[in-house]
């Protein structure tokens, strides 16, 4: 790949315009450094809103190969790819989260600049493919169009081989931590946040109520209440608090919040929560890849997570998982992990499970998976 891709370009459109750089745009840094050293080009696409952003801001101040494009139609979008495909002459356009009319207008402008690209979706979560064979035909067939789908997880990619795409044309890259990120922090004073001192805490990311079993996490931690146990339950929100928070008033048939539980902020420095935290939980209903399952382990914090097939596919201990939609069971299992003893076989088990997720999930493994893929479709 490397010899027939020199002087070429690779272009990675996303729709990523979060308040953080996170470990997504880590990790395309971590594989713009990779292919560089092979003397390969890398663009970045995002979307106007990202500009606003500080890191995105940094970004453009330190690269010339930083582009901003505004959605604004699908043919004025498909110009705006397509130009940056002809005066940069890529050869490989990789897609991120962008949206159904976003995905056609980039194949469109791939299929048009005049010259060979190869086209990559990458699924961060489960593709959605209509079950009636008729609804599902016009995605059918622009999906037919892409070279290679990139899954972030092995259950992304055996759903979609399900769904009917063939084997040959799904990859794995299981996403990456920037684990550096997560050394230096600033610690949380759990006062600071209205957490009374005795008090346990559940920390959780909650920014998709059912998606993230918000509702079950607060139905564990509300019986254990019951029950007499001191605990906290901390609910870090990117975004939709006032989503989040009806929804619980409207599961609590509450006016307010009771004070046992946090709507907390994102922050950049997303170790301080874990380390906060006495058990990190994810309750899901539905993943792709669980960032923070995996950050919560490298800061040694214990966790629990649902047994759904992407949880279960992480390097994770048999006694994190709990069965899904069961608050009864995740109440036990916070008990249970309140209740464990700080002892020197405790602190051995969680300094060998941070080794497992560093060896599986770090930035370098990534990109090795993702050069793998153009290597196979441009070889």
């Amino acid at each position: 790949m490397h010899r027939t891709l020199n002087s070429q370009s690779i272009l990675h459109l996303t729709d990523y315009g979060a308040p953080y750089e996170g470990n997504f745009v880590a990790s395309l840094r971590a594989l713009e450094q990779r292919l560089n050293a092979d003397g390969i080009r890398m663009l970045y696409v995002f979307p106007k809103r990202a500009g606003d952003m500080p890191w995105a801001q940094n970004m453009r101040r330190e690269k010339p190969n930083v582009f901003l494009i505004e959605r604004n139609g699908f043919f004025a979008y498909a110009r705006q790819i397509r130009k940056l495909l002809r005066e940069n002459d890529v050869a490989i356009l990789h897609a991120h989260f962008i949206h159904y009319k976003e995905k056609l207008a980039a194949l469109f402008a791939a299929k048009t600049c005049g010259h060979r690209v190869d086209t990559v979706l990458h699924l961060h979560n489960h593709l959605a493919i209509p079950k009636s064979p008729l609804r599902a035909l016009p995605q059918r067939f622009y999906l037919s169009f892409v070279s290679r789908f990139v899954c972030c997880s092995r259950s992304v990619a055996q759903r979609l081989i399900a769904d009917g795409i063939a084997p040959s044309r799904v990859a794995i890259a299981e996403n990456a931590i920037a684990f550096e990120r997560l050394d230096t922090f600033d610690p949380v004073d759990r006062a600071s946040l209205g957490i009374p001192s005795g008090e346990q805490v559940a920390l959780m990311f909650g920014f998709n109520y059912l998606r993230k079993g918000v509702d079950l996490a607060v139905e564990a931690v509300r019986s254990l209440r019951e029950a007499g146990e001191p605990v906290t339950l901390a609910v870090v929100l990117s975004s939709r608090k006032e989503e989040v928070e009806a929804a619980i008033l409207q599961q609590l048939q509450a006016q307010e919040l009771p004070a046992w539980i946090k709507l907390l902020p994102a922050r950049s420095d997303v170790a301080s929560y874990y380390h906060l935290a006495d058990v990190f939980l994810s309750p899901s209903r539905e993943e792709g890849f669980c960032y923070a399952l995996v950050e919560a382990v490298y800061c040694k914090t214990p966790v629990l997570a649902s047994a759904i097939d992407a949880q279960k596919d992480l390097a994770l201990p048999p006694e994190a998982f709990v069965p899904p939609e069961d608050a009864a069971a995740l109440s036990n299992a916070i008990q249970r992990v309140f209740h464990t003893p700080d002892t020197p076989e405790r602190t051995q088990a969680l300094e060998a499970a941070k080794r497992r997720v560093v060896d599986s999930y770090a930035l370098n493994i990534w990109s090795e998976s993702v050069i793998r893929v153009y290597s196979e479709i441009h070889a």
